[in-house]
């Protein structure tokens, strides 16, 4: 992105970061957007150029309406880097061009820490989750930005058959096409269900999007996902994400003590059934498809990540689905 000096200059300006000192460099790890740091005489700051989604007509609808929920998670008090508005605006986004084009940029204070790795936590971290959870659901209900929660929400219709043929190699598709078939039957029970509770949520509380700041202190990253929900998803779908799924196995412990330290939090459960995996079935169908449409990409490296994505999806559904479908739940 930063290929010449108008290009960091117009960030610069956008966001009143000052004057840059050196040419930003890009940071590793992003799957669906790219990082870089970039250091002026008034601080060092995460730039973010916005590439999932970024074309679509409701796309800085979106990401200002997550922004909203953001800055009311920061005024509560929920760590996280600190968000840089737009100068005059109070939003997140700024247009920029740069060599790929026009595009969407966004800019947070820099943090330095340490990622959180999901096989090597500290005693406490998913204890810790589970309150960050507890503290977003307690969050005001606001109109601003269109964050108000609906009473219903809508299931994609997806073509399966066709984006599992066109995209995946034949070992994935057979691999893939029961569990899918699962997970949207899943989905469709939460549907049918009534909402336990609408709240403001983060909506993407895995590993990747949590950093360990020098005090031990889990940090909130990446809020562009953050807006309605309901309650019962979410806090099941975020217990699961943090209960071993993610690399082999389910714990039944490691999910509960998520939950537990939620309902510590002030949170409200219902008894839980399949029917409260809805939230991260739907979420993780929509990762699938999103990453099989990529696998397709006509940008390499775009291409890889996708194929590399849905390589993790075929190992991670089957393990979800038996799981969600097989186990006593009534925690």
């Amino acid at each position: 992105m930063f290929a010449n000096r108008v290009v960091i200059d117009d960030v610069c300006r956008s966001f009143d970061l000052g004057t840059a000192r050196s040419t930003p460099f890009a940071v590793a790890g992003g799957l669906s957007n790219r990082l870089y740091r970039l250091v002026t005489d008034r601080g060092v700051f995460a730039v973010k150029r916005m590439v999932a989604h970024a074309d679509a007509p409701e796309f800085k609808r979106n990401v200002e309406a997550a922004f909203a929920v953001e800055r009311l998670a920061q005024s509560a008090s929920i760590a996280m880097p600190e968000p840089i508005p737009v100068v005059g605006a109070n939003e997140a986004l700024a247009r920029i061009t740069d060599e790929e084009g026009p595009g969407w940029v966004r800019v947070h204070r820099w943090v330095d820490g340490t990622p959180v790795d999901p096989n090597n936590l500290e005693p406490g971290d998913r204890a810790e989750v589970g309150a960050i959870v507890a503290a977003l659901h307690q969050l005001p209900l606001i109109d601003d930005a269109g964050t108000t929660p609906v009473a219903a929400w809508s299931i994609p219709d997806r073509d399966w058959p066709t984006a599992l043929s066109t995209y995946a190699p034949a070992s994935v598709l057979a691999a893939l096409a029961d569990d899918v078939s699962m997970l949207e039957a899943i989905v469709q029970r939460g549907h049918d269900l009534p909402s336990s509770r609408a709240v403001l949520s983060h909506r993407d509380l895995d590993a990747k999007n949590l950093l360990r700041n020098s005090q031990g202190r889990l940090l909130t990253l990446d809020w562009d996902a953050a807006g309605p929900t309901d309650a019962q998803w979410d806090a099941v779908g975020v217990a699961f994400d943090w209960s071993g799924v993610w690399h082999g196995a389910v714990s039944a412990a490691a999910f509960a003590e998520v939950l537990d330290a939620y309902e510590a939090g002030g949170g409200r459960l219902d008894p839980i059934t399949p029917g409260s995996f809805a939230g991260w079935a739907e979420g993780m169908l929509g990762w699938l498809w999103f990453n099989l449409e990529r696998s397709g990409a006509p940008d390499e490296r775009e291409r890889r990540l996708g194929q590399t994505e849905v390589a993790v999806m075929t190992r991670l559904l089957p393990i979800a689905a038996d799981w969600i479908g097989t186990a006593s739940h009534g925690l």
